[in-house]
């Protein structure tokens, strides 16, 4: 990290509530070791992981469903399913119902790109347990 955890503590306690500040630390380390831990594109973007971690439990979701389940912009994940879809990661495929709705489903490159980020997950969680 480019500048001291604490010193970066302390700035952010000045614009926002400690809670806040901490959670944005916390989020800094771990964006990190992410990066150290995969040189892929698609799991360095936080809300590539959000929708595979997502779909991962839910397939079928529509593109609104998923920006209520993250609460992230709905342009943000607009941008990340279509960069995924590109990519052969997801496809979607209209609703048999209301033809207007796309319902988003993993492939099985998604699906394996989920389980690197799932196992990822996993020794972030047990150097916590450390």
């Amino acid at each position: 990290m480019l500048i001291d955890e604490f010193d970066y503590l302390e700035m952010e306690a000045y614009t926002r509530s400690p809670v806040i500040a901490l959670s944005s630390l916390l989020n800094k380390i771990y964006e990190e070791i992410v990066s150290e831990r995969t040189d892929d594109q698609f799991l360095n973007q936080r809300a590539t992981r959000f929708v595979l971690a997502i779909l991962a439990k839910k397939e079928g979701l529509s593109q609104n469903d998923i920006v209520r389940v993250s609460h992230m912009k709905g342009s943000t994940i607009s941008v990340t399913v279509g960069k995924l879809e590109e990519k052969g990661m997801v496809k979607r495929i209209p609703d048999n119902y209301d033809q207007r709705c796309m319902r988003v489903y993993l492939t099985d490159a998604g699906r394996a790109l989920n389980d690197k980020r799932e196992k990822i997950m996993q020794e972030l969680e047990s150097l916590g347990k450390k």
